[in-house]
């Protein structure tokens, strides 16, 4: 069946770059989103499966698939307002439907991939996808935002592919056996320690260009910035969490190793160093979409302190993932709303939100609680997890410094946020806010995601929680 959806897929992608009229693609595009949830719906019908030896119907594949077709819904709705229905800009659009569909099908596959170079491989699809939708717009921001993040993306997946190398070179006589998950963790004992060290740091080093990380984390602020919204919410999420299942996989591997502590410093400095950047960048940022880039950076972080933690810290890492996705994608999605309201992306150019819309103005409010996992955001319940692992694993220092940045964190996002929505604008470039009300579908699904990240952080269903037990299993078992 997985190779079934990804001909499918393809074959929608490709449908939409040739299809100029904006009906029929709109008709395409809902047709690749049933397509999407039929796949997911018989992805759980076959929990615990491996198809092709490729792809496994794990814990980790449904969690982060359910995510992204969920996501991807909500995105593809949330398009009309870009998509211009002129014929000369015909063109255009379709390129934008057909990378938005290759990215999601690429997100799918590697989320499913069991094989550290297929996982490779699919994650490259989502550069090239991605960066189509980036250069959207065609102005100079949208030209340099693209070339930055192909150029730091492909750098970055070079970096992961030579530790690919390196991890054959560790296995060693038995690299004829194949580099699956499943034959990496057959001969754990016997890796070379040495190779399969720098093979760890090659890929994690690689994937935090799309993990959102320290030191490639840079790859994704511009791109989310200039990025049409719709696009925006699936590059601040999903993208995300197909460079973290990358990570995690081949970290899994490194749990069964005699190096499993030194693989932990590395994660814990790595989620550490990345929550002092965004703190440190948060406080002077000015653009309202670049404050939740690296306010994506700070969340990754925390993901990363989890894993390295232990016991419920990897638990709380992968719901944390998931209700980031969910919060990330919906703020993404209503800074549309605000750029239309301001004509403006700068936070100096914004003011009393709350007079122009109760509504969205309480949207925001919750939005602000539950990004920076103040109650009650699910994210709370998940970073007092991953808090309490630290003190488990008696990090002492390293939750005392975590605590104080995302104090200084805190601090940043309400300031600004707070600034949009009561006080008056402080910009001489600034316009009269305008009266403009998004259509129902579009204000909806920004309701339906932060609603969904709430439920699912205060009363995780016994469902979810199997699957991110199995999922956290792939590394304590």
């Amino acid at each position: 069946m997985s190779i079934v959806y990804l001909i499918a897929a393809i074959g929608l992608g490709l449908a939409q770059f040739v299809i100029r009229n904006l009906r029929l693609s709109r008709c395409v595009s809902a047709l690749a989103i049933v397509l999407q949830w039929i796949f997911t719906a018989y992805a759980f019908t076959v929990e615990g499966t491996t198809e092709y030896e490729f792809f496994r119907f794990d814990g980790l594949a449904l969690v982060m698939l359910s995510t992204l077709t969920i996501i991807a819904t909500a995105a593809f709705s949330h398009t009309n307002h870009y998509l211009n229905s002129d014929e000369d800009a015909s063109r255009i659009r379709a390129q934008y439907y057909g990378a938005m569909q290759f990215l999601t099908m690429a997100l799918t596959m590697a989320s499913l991939s069991v094989h550290i170079a297929m996982t490779w491989i699919f994650i490259e699809i989502t550069t090239l996808s991605a960066s189509a939708l980036i250069f959207y717009r065609r102005n100079p921001g949208s030209v340099e935002a693209t070339w930055k993040y192909v150029f730091a993306c492909s750098i970055s997946l070079v970096l992961v592919y030579v530790g690919i190398l390196f991890f054959s070179i560790a296995m060693g006589e038995n690299a004829e056996t194949g580099l699956s998950i499943d034959d990496l963790l057959a001969n754990a004992a016997n890796l070379d320690q040495f190779w399969l060290k720098l093979a760890f740091i090659f890929i994690l080093v690689g994937y935090t260009a799309k993990m959102s990380l320290v030191p490639m984390f840079t790859a994704g602020i511009d791109a989310k910035d200039k990025a049409p919204t719709p696009a925006a919410a699936m590059l601040s999420s999903v993208v995300m969490n197909a460079g973290f299942v990358g990570f995690y996989r081949v970290y899994g591997v490194v749990a069964q190793t005699d190096i499993k502590h030194w693989a932990d410093a590395v994660v814990l400095f790595t989620g550490l160093i990345s929550i002092f950047v965004a703190a440190v960048y948060l406080v002077r940022v000015k653009n309202v979409k670049r404050l939740f880039a690296y306010s994506s950076v700070e969340h990754m972080g925390v993901v990363m302190l989890g894993i390295a933690a232990g016991g419920i810290g990897i638990y709380a890492a992968i719901l944390h993932l998931v209700l980031h996705a969910l919060v990330k994608s919906s703020i993404f999605m209503h800074i549309g709303q605000l750029y239309r309201v301001y004509g403006s992306k700068y936070i100096d150019a914004m003011g009393r939100y709350f007079n122009h819309s109760g509504l969205y103005g309480t949207f925001l409010i919750i939005a602000m609680l539950c990004v920076t996992a103040m109650p009650p955001s699910g994210l709370f319940v998940t970073e007092f997890m991953v808090f309490k692992s630290l003190i488990d694993g008696n990090m002492w220092i390293v939750m005392a410094i975590a605590m104080i940045l995302l104090t200084v964190i805190v601090w940043a996002i309400a300031r600004d946020m707070f600034s949009i929505l009561f006080l008056g604008s402080t910009s001489p470039d600034s316009i009269k806010a305008r009266h403009i009300d998004a259509p129902w579908y579009e204000t909806s699904w920004q309701y339906i995601l932060i609603a969904l990240s709430i439920w699912l952080g205060l009363w995780t269903p016994e469902c979810v929680m199997h699957l991110i037990e199995n999922a956290a299993a792939i590394v304590t078992m």
